[in-house]
C-alpha cells in the first residue's frame, strides 16, 4: 500500500517554495523558484503548478503519492474559493485564484491559509510551540507576519481572511510608511523591506556616504543578509537598523502578552537569521513596556523548523483536511 503524501507550499514576496512532505512531517524533496511579481500571477501560477507537478511524479520513488497540497500565502485570502484577496508583499495576485488554478491543475485537493499560520501549525505540530499551550508567532521576511496559537489551536478570529496580522500592528504613529498604507506598521521596522529601506534613508539624508554598506548599496548588491554582514563588521547604520527592529518587536510583543495574559513568543523567517543582532535590543524593549510581567517571565523563542516551518505546516492542513 502506497503511503500518504502531501505537498506543502509557501509563497512569499521573494520565492515560491514546494515541498513533498510524508506523514511524519519529515520533508522528502524541497523546489524553490522566484516569485517575479514583475511576471504577473498567471506566469508565477504556472510555474508554481510545473514545479508541484514535478513532486508529484517523484512521490513513487519515496513509495507514496500525493493527496493533498496545503498552501500558505502571504496576505489575505479567501480560503473558500482559492483566492488571493491582498498580499503587500505580493500585488501582482490581488484577486487571483490561485488555489483554483492550482487544484485544476493538478486535480489534487488544494487548501490554502495565511503563511503565517502555516508556520503557526508547523511550529505548534513538531517544532518549538508542540509543548506550548498558548504563543504568539512572528515571521520576519520580505514583511512580518503573525499567528496566534490559543488553547493549542490556531486562532481564526471571525474568519475575514485575515488574523493576527501582526506586521500591520502600528508601533510608532505617523512613522516609516509601510507596504498595506498606513504609517509606523512593526513592518515597516522589523522585516527584510524595512532593512533595505531603511539604508536607502540613511543614503539620502547623508548618514550613510562611505564603507561597504554604501559600496553594496552603490553596485545594487544591498540585501538583508549583506546588512546583517556589515552590522557584524559594526556598521554604525547597519546596527541602528538592527536596535529598531529590536526596538519595535519588542514593543509590539509587550502589548499583545498584556492584551491576551500569555507570556511566550517564537520568532521565525528568513530574517530571522539576524537574532544575534536583535534579541537584545528586543528584550530591552520587552522589559520597558511590560508592567504585568517581568521579564524573567516573559518567553522569546526562536523558531526550531527556521525555514521549513511554513511548508511543514502547509503539509499538516492538508493532512488534516484529508484524512
Amino acid at each position: 500500500m502506497k503511503k500518504r503524501m502531501f505537498i506543502g507550499i509557501d509563497i512569499g514576496g521573494t520565492n515560491m517554495r514546494a515541498a513533498l512532505i510524508d506523514k511524519q512531517g519529515k520533508i522528502l524533496q524541497l523546489n524553490k523558484i522566484p516569485t517575479d511579481n514583475a511576471a504577473g500571477a498567471e506566469n508565477a501560477s504556472k510555474r508554481l503548478v510545473e514545479t508541484c507537478r514535478s513532486l508529484v511524479q517523484k512521490s513513487p520513488e519515496w513509495g507514496g503519492n500525493v493527496v493533498g497540497i496545503g498552501m500558505g500565502v502571504a496576505g489575505k485570502i479567501n480560503a473558500k474559493e482559492g483566492l488571493v484577496v491582498f498580499s503587500p508583499n505580493i500585488p501582482c495576485m490581488r484577486n487571483y485564484p490561485l488555489g483554483i488554478e492550482l487544484e485544476e491543475g493538478l486535480s489534487i485537493p488544494v487548501v490554502m491559509e495565511n503563511d503565517a499560520n502555516v508556520f503557526g501549525i508547523g511550529e505548534n505540530w513538531i517544532g518549538a510551540g508542540h509543548a506550548l499551550d498558548n504563543w504568539v508567532g512572528l515571521t520576519l521576511g520580505t514583511g512580518v507576519g503573525g499567528c496566534l496559537i490559543l488553547e493549542g489551536r490556531l486562532w481564526e478570529g471571525d474568519h475575514l481572511g485575515f488574523a493576527a496580522e501582526l506586521g500591520h500592528i502600528i508601533v510608532q504613529p505617523g512613522g516609516p510608511l509601510c507596504n498595506c498604507g498606513l504609517r509606523g506598521c512593526l513592518e515597516a521596522h522589523a522585516s527584510g523591506r524595512a532593512l533595505m529601506q531603511g539604508v536607502e534613508e540613511a543614503v539620502e539624508q547623508g548618514a550613510l556616504s562611505n564603507g561597504p554598506l554604501f559600496e553594496k548599496w552603490q553596485r545594487n548588491a544591498l540585501n538583508p543578509k549583506v546588512i546583517y554582514e556589515c552590522a557584524l563588521q559594526e556598521d554604525p547604520t547597519a546596527l541602528k537598523l538592527f536596535n529598531r527592529m529590536g526596538w519595535a518587536l519588542g514593543l509590539a510583543i509587550a502589548n499583545l502578552f498584556t492584551a491576551l495574559g500569555i507570556r511566550h513568543a517564537i520568532i521565525g523567517g528568513g530574517v530571522s537569521a539576524s537574532w544575534d543582532l536583535f534579541v537584545g535590543p528586543l528584550r530591552e524593549s520587552l522589559a520597558n513596556h511590560s508592567s504585568f510581567l517581568s521579564p524573567e517571565e516573559m518567553v522569546i523563542l526562536r523558531s526550531s523548523l527556521q525555514d521549513d516551518a511554513a511548508l511543514v505546516g502547509a503539509a499538516k492542513l492538508a493532512m488534516d483536511l484529508t484524512v
